[in-house]
């Protein structure tokens, strides 16, 4: 059996018949299902990549900023600044958390030579 297919390229306004028998027409339509396959896996494996770099960009700034408030609330304020290294808003709260650091450090010190 004969298969035909309809060509209409619109910008040029021409339309065509193009005939292929069936074994032909299986074949391409199966090179055409592999070649969406492996498209679709190959765009899953960039969003999944992706996906993983942008979640540890988010999360690993404030996985540091708890570490550091946990050590600081031990009484361990030596290497206790946060590098700010992006200017969103997880780089504003590592900002505003230095902040707060040192006007701890401050209090701190005007606490102990007070003691003394």
């Amino acid at each position: 059996m004969v298969s035909m297919l309809f060509v209409a390229v619109l910008p040029l306004g021409l339309l065509g018949m193009v005939f292929m028998g069936d074994t032909q027409s299986f074949a391409s339509g199966i090179g055409m299902q592999n070649a969406i396959f492996i498209l679709t896996l190959v765009t899953l494996a960039i969003v999944v990549m992706w996906s993983f770099f942008l979640a540890s960009s988010i999360t690993s700034p404030i996985v540091k900023l708890s570490q550091v408030a946990n050590s600081v609330s031990t009484g361990n304020l030596k290497d206790s600044e946060i590098d700010v290294l992006s200017n969103d808003e997880i780089g504003e709260l590592a900002v505003a958390f230095n902040r707060l650091l040192n006007s701890y450090k401050i209090l701190d010190t005007l606490a102990r030579e007070d003691m003394n």
